[in-house]
């Protein structure tokens, strides 16, 4: 039989997610039911601000493709992106696509944290200014690992300035209460989440389902540490965890070879 996997990425990653499987040996269908949304907003005082004086920032950090695609929408030259804008994973691919520039500190692990990790090998790190291209969240928390990333640049005395250019948003309740009845009908024989906001949108939902008596016995797999550590600070209770977390292909292998 063959086994069902929902994967509740933005629809942003669906993409990269389909190319991973379509290249990858495995025997699972995917089903993809987005738990977050994210949009870029359209440009305030405070983006055209950051626009103004894009140069003085030694680096701009995007934790996510969305970032990536907001920067994109600032129409700046090239030039004024060159040796400062710093993705994660494979996020880098889309700088070099979209902006016209090679990424920076490409060698950092691919989580927010290794971008610090990066920046404390660079000379004089304190001397830094960085600015973060960060979302509003709309109906879910801030997830800790951007607080903790914020925290631990600040700790090493980087010039911190946030910059919020993109919103990640729930979907709706009626979408909550569908998925809900699919998951306690035994329609789903896993769950793959990729970050913070889907793993804290997926509690609401199984707390919803609980609430009105059904149980859900589906196990819930995480693309990695980070995505983890989110899940069970909202009391999830996660099966397993990719132990390879650089590509979504990693990721697809590693559900291959336990769901």
């Amino acid at each position: 039989m063959v086994k069902r996997i929902l994967f509740t990425a933005p629809v942003s990653y669906h993409n990269r997610l389909r190319e991973a499987i379509s290249m990858s040996p495995v025997s699972f269908s995917p089903l993809f039911v987005p738990l977050i949304r994210t949009s870029v907003l359209p440009p305030d005082g405070a983006f055209l601000e950051f626009c103004r004086c894009l140069t003085s920032f030694d680096y701009i950090v995007c934790p996510s493709l969305t970032a990536v695609r907001a920067l994109a929408s600032s129409d700046q030259s090239r030039t004024n992106f060159e040796g400062r804008v710093v993705a994660i994973g494979r996020d880098q691919l889309s700088v070099t696509r979209l902006l016209g520039v090679e990424p920076v500190l490409r060698y950092a692990k691919p989580s927010m944290m290794g971008i610090v990790e990066a920046l404390q090998l660079q000379s004089s790190p304190s001397a830094k200014h960085v600015a973060v291209l960060l979302p509003q969240f709309s109906g879910l928390p801030v997830p800790t690992t951007i607080t903790d990333f914020l925290s631990a640049l600040r700790l090493m005395g980087v010039a911190v300035t946030p910059v919020y250019c993109y919103r990640t948003s729930t979907i709706d309740k009626e979408c909550c209460t569908d998925l809900a009845d699919a998951l306690c009908h035994g329609f789903v024989d896993a769950i793959a989440i990729t970050s913070g906001g889907e793993a804290y949108v997926l509690s609401q939902i199984l707390s919803l389902a609980a609430a009105q008596g059904q149980s859900v016995e589906v196990p819930i797999y995480s693309f990695g540490p980070y995505t983890t550590r989110c899940a069970q600070e909202v009391a999830l209770d996660v099966a397993g965890t990719s132990p390879c977390h650089h590509s979504f292909t990693d990721y697809v292998e590693y559900l291959a070879s336990v769901v």
